[in-house]
């Protein structure tokens, strides 16, 4: 429900403005469409947004239906037909909600402290319930079931001018990220959050379950060893290392990691560039397939 982190950062500053949002969901879908069930674009009241679900039309549409929404306090179930059946587009049903600032955004602020278990919502009466497991997102008797997920959660070993690309492009895809250095440099700036060590071993005794993937970028075959025994004792789903083939294998057969399914190295797939943009992109659409089931 959260994975996209500009929706933490929408309502929290929506809160420090004062203002209340609307949230509309796509609850379902037929046939080929942009925005799958689960996506979500949020609107407060003076108009700002976060989130894309379709077509300029559609979405000024939901701007317009937020606005009268905030005036009648009452929730909105709307469908988007395609006009032309030859056109390969699909229709999608959406449920437009609103959240107040008095009630400390309602449901929507109540999800905020129930990460990893599923929200429930009924369409008709506004009626919900939290369920202690995760479910796939579905309608089904007029409720939808939405699994509340926080920001997908990047962790990057090393600060060099050559992480600068990566962190961009994880912005990018609102992943939330993390940098891991002994001596931090000043090009990773743009990341959530910088964690600076003290001494190298500090790394074997930190909590690294938040983050769902990592990305070994320091360029060191010292730290290197000590940061991935910390990461394979973890729960990470991703764990990606930057080097030569032929020191990769060795690394593989090193750890013991011929049947790890987590470990990608060299990491990133193989698109063909060299430069720091194309090494970002590789690496970032290998994470997002593994994050995806695709590999």
């Amino acid at each position: 429900m959260f994975l996209n982190k500009e929706y933490l950062k929408f309502i929290e500053d929506s809160k420090q403005k004062g203002l209340d949002i609307v949230g509309t969901s796509v609850i379902e879908t037929l046939g080929s469409t942009f925005a799958k069930p689960g996506n979500m674009m949020l609107v407060n009241s003076i108009g700002e947004f976060t989130g894309v679900l379709g077509s300029p039309f559609l979405h000024n549409k939901i701007l317009e239906i937020s606005k009268n929404i905030l005036k009648s306090k009452e929730s909105y179930i709307f469908e988007s037909v395609a006009q032309d059946e030859s056109s390969g587009h699909g229709n999608s049903k959406y449920f437009s909600q609103p959240f107040f600032l008095s009630e400390n955004y309602g449901v929507l602020g109540l999800s905020l402290k129930n990460i990893g278990k599923t929200l429930v919502r009924s369409i008709k009466d506004n009626s919900y319930k939290i369920l202690n497991e995760e479910c796939n997102t579905k309608l089904e008797y007029d409720e939808f079931y939405q699994t509340i997920k926080s920001p997908y959660s990047l962790l990057v070993f090393g600060s060099g001018v050559h992480v600068k690309a990566l962190i961009e492009m994880a912005n990018i895809m609102a992943w939330k990220t993390t940098i891991i250095d002994i001596k931090m440099n000043k090009y990773v700036e743009d990341a959530d959050k910088l964690i600076e060590l003290e001494k190298l071993e500090d790394i074997l005794t930190m909590d690294l379950s938040s983050y769902t993937a990592s990305v070994i970028l320091s360029h060191s075959p010292k730290t290197d060893d000590i940061y991935l025994r910390a990461l394979l004792d973890s729960n990470v789903e991703y764990i990606g290392m930057m080097g030569n083939k032929k020191n990769m294998q060795s690394k593989i057969e090193q750890f013991g990691l011929e049947n790890d399914r987590r470990f990608f190295a060299p990491v990133g797939f193989d698109i063909g560039g060299n430069t720091q943009q194309s090494i970002a992109l590789s690496i970032c659409s290998q994470i997002e397939a593994r994050k995806n089931g695709k590999i």
